[in-house]
């Protein structure tokens, strides 16, 4: 039950049997910016950002690839996604601001959601966001409205549905046909949709959108929700006489959370994915679509971890036993959200040969607050180190300040160096927004 650390990138055991990160020592990370500690490290999340663009341009040489701001919405991760390269895609406003803070080009920006608002559509296109996707009837009608007023003409793709089935978490699943996203192709809806689009002068029809879910293990339903989407890009020619320049993929491809798993390539995706588009494209005498993949998970999954002390060890006999750390449900609400699972070891105790016994940790939260249901420790102690490994995708951007408690630091470290990249979070900004009289 011994987490195999060599299985994770930019992991490895120091030679004093700490466990480090790009070669940071991650005992030092958290007595030098204290814990809990979101550590991303900075040489891995460059090297995926380089394989799944060099997986992909390999079979699709014009591809782009647009780094899911939602996994990580940090600033400086962002800059680091541009610099390599990539585009990024928003899922609100407030994602597509801090992606043109980060430096990326307008062009280069994608804005998703399943109902943004008018206020939201003039923020978008004031700020000449490279794409909006929309995802219904009527926010073709609100976003042709508002381009109409600003004298504009949006850059649009559609979301359609293509009712394949992920073998992935529940709350993951959305390409199957019982879905709050995207237009189904089953009942036509899709295909009017570009219709109506094509209708409007002021929208500018792209290309189709789809997202079938995310930690995918399997590559397969990424082939058939490609020859999903190129079969509705036949019946486009046919029906609409339209012409799709952009085939939008989505994201969904998996990161590591156990060692013992086998995980599949950047490389099986990319060929299952290009293989089927070129190849119904070319029998069918279609022009190929240029690919656009949308990675955040697994760009931003394996390029963190997440640092925390531990507190009061307790031993229920004929029971179990029980360790708490000084974090938790605010800083990761995953597990309790949908029982997301993680692998996880003492820092400190990286290299120990104790024997390994099962913990339920918890963080200090007034609910369950499970974080690990069980984990195999070699006698964890008060002040011990925990490292829970994978933690770089959704734990920062679903953070909360539940029981008033203030989010981590996030550092960056790179070949054995560490910078600060956000500030922890002090009391007095937990009720900075607060007004004791009120307004009237």
């Amino acid at each position: 039950m011994k987490v195999k650390v060599e299985k994770y990138p930019g992991l490895s055991i120091g030679n004093n049997g700490h466990l480090c990160f790009s070669g940071a020592d991650c005992v030092r990370l958290a007595k030098q910016f204290g814990t809990p500690l979101y550590v991303i490290s900075e040489d891995v999340f460059r090297d995926t950002c380089r394989a799944q663009r060099a997986a992909f341009e390999k079979h699709c040489p014009d591809a782009h690839i647009s780094f899911s701001t939602k996994a990580l919405t940090a600033l400086a991760l962002m800059r680091i996604a541009v610099q390599e390269g990539l585009g990024l895609d928003a899922s609100s406003p407030g994602e597509l601001f801090g992606a043109l803070k980060a430096g990326c080009k307008p062009e280069n920006t994608i804005l998703h959601g399943n109902f943004k608002k008018a206020e939201d559509l003039e923020f978008a296109l004031g700020k000449k966001v490279g794409r909006i996707v929309v995802d219904s009837f009527e926010e073709i009608e609100e976003l042709d409205a508002v381009a109409r007023r600003m004298k504009v003409r949006a850059r649009v793709q559609v979301r359609v549905n293509p009712g394949v089935e992920a073998h992935t978490f529940e709350l993951l699943k959305v390409g199957m046909l019982d879905s709050k996203f995207g237009l189904p192709l089953q009942n036509g809806d899709a295909l009017e949709a570009v219709r109506r689009i094509l209708k409007k002068k002021n929208l500018d029809f792209m290309g189709v959108h789809y997202h079938i879910g995310s930690q995918i293990l399997d590559p397969s339903p990424f082939r058939i929700a490609a020859e999903r989407a190129m079969e509705f890009l036949l019946a486009l020619r046919r029906e609409a006489g339209a012409t799709v320049r952009e085939l939008n993929i989505g994201g969904g491809l998996p990161v590591r959370y156990d060692s013992r798993h086998p995980m599949p390539t950047p490389e099986q995706f990319a060929r299952q994915v290009c293989g089927t588009v070129k190849k119904i494209a070319k029998d069918n005498g279609l022009d190929m679509p240029r690919i656009i993949l949308e990675p955040g998970r697994s760009v931003a999954g394996p390029a963190g971890i997440t640092l925390y002390t531990v507190g009061p060890v307790k031993h229920i006999p004929g029971i179990r036993d029980y360790v708490t750390v000084d974090g938790g449900l605010s800083d990761n609400v995953r597990p309790g959200l949908y029982g997301a699972t993680y692998d996880g070891l003492l820092a400190n105790k990286a290299a120990s040969a104790a024997r390994m016994k099962p913990f339920r940790v918890c963080g200090r939260h007034c609910e369950t607050d499970t974080l690990f249901q069980s984990l195999h420790l070699p006698d964890p102690a008060y002040g011990d180190i925990l490292a829970v490994l994978s933690t770089g995708a959704y734990n920062y951007s679903m953070s909360s300040n539940y029981n008033k408690f203030p989010r981590p630091a996030m550092v960056a470290v790179s070949k054995g160096k560490a910078r600060l990249i956000m500030e922890r979070e002090t009391y007095a900004d937990l009720y900075r927004k607060d007004l004791t009289e009120g307004k009237g």
